[in-house]
């Protein structure tokens, strides 16, 4: 199992209000070596700027959206025809702020978090002295 930090942007994605009412979403995947149990720590941009979902992995390399949450998508283009998907379940939301970008960078997050990366030692093992 492999932990992975992914970004969302709320001006995209209302992903707060999918996982209000889904418990399930499908979500572009753009790195391919992303396999079904890994875990997926969803960053949201401003205005919250944190790590605020935790999701399994439970499906991989979809080609096409087979959960519809278009009244979430916003902007359609980045999300609607992507060509590769997978499907995320909601497992836990963390509290505002708990796992901010600022607090990932005192803990070793190197950048800001513009696209899908690995979560180092470090870092997981801050997500886990959260959950």
């Amino acid at each position: 199992m492999t932990e992975w930090i992914i970004p969302c942007n709320i001006k995209y994605y209302d992903v707060v209000g999918a996982f209000k009412k889904l418990k399930r979403i499908d979500w572009k995947q753009s790195v391919k070596n992303i396999s079904v149990n890994d875990i997926v720590y969803i960053y949201v941009g401003l205005p919250y700027s944190s790590i605020k979902y935790k999701c399994l992995v439970t499906k991989v390399n979809l080609s096409s959206i087979e959960i519809d949450d278009s009244e979430f998508v916003i902007n359609g283009d980045q999300y609607m025809n992507y060509g590769n998907h997978m499907e995320l379940e909601f497992i836990k939301e963390y509290s505002d702020n708990v796992l901010s970008l600022s607090i990932l960078t005192e803990h070793g997050m190197k950048g800001r978090i513009q696209g899908p990366r690995r979560a180092d030692s470090e870092i997981s093992r801050l997500i886990s002295s959260i959950s």
